[in-house]
């Protein structure tokens, strides 16, 4: 159900422009008896959707309105531009994922989050490095998870993307 919401909300964003005015908004019902709303505000360079029902809530965003704190305490690169961000809520879980683009190199984009991770003391339990991406991936005591990837992008800089998630 959400899967389907959410591309075609994305789909309605990425082809109006426009103010930050709300774009679109209405009710939706599964066909499983499951009803919910949604809302659509901003233009293609600042947007946000919001999807709401009674199993918990999901955030779709770009630009001024992506997400600028991750949850759990981590930081969002210095100096990187958000590119998108992702937020969600429902079932006792939550999660949040931002990609974000910067000058700098994969290794001081790992370098950092390696640093804040372990200052919070959490371990790095997975460690990956192929050709020019490198992630880093664990776990927090009480379950919620991280994961945080840079790869070189072709027209230069790094594009990094960290996902985070766990128990609501």
């Amino acid at each position: 159900m959400y899967k389907h919401l959410i591309l075609s909300s994305t789909l309605l964003i990425a082809a109006c422009g426009g103010s930050d005015d709300e774009i679109a908004s209405g009710t939706f019902d599964d066909g499983e008896g499951n009803q919910g709303s949604y809302g659509v505000s901003g233009d293609e360079g600042n947007s946000e959707t919001v999807i709401q029902s009674d199993r918990g809530e999901v955030r779709i965003a770009s630009g001024d309105k992506a997400v600028k704190d991750l949850p759990m305490g981590i930081e969002l690169y210095p100096g990187a531009t958000v590119q998108t961000s992702m937020s969600g809520v429902g079932d006792g879980k939550s999660g949040a994922m931002v990609v974000l683009k910067t000058e700098d190199s994969v290794d001081e984009v790992m370098s950092f989050y390696r640093k804040q991770l372990k200052s919070k003391g959490i371990e790095v339990g997975t460690q990956i490095k192929s050709g020019d991406m490198q992630m880093i991936g664990g776990e927090w005591v009480d379950g919620e998870g991280f994961s945080v990837s840079a790869t070189k992008s072709p027209e230069g800089g790094v594009t990094a993307t960290i996902i985070t998630g766990g128990n609501g």
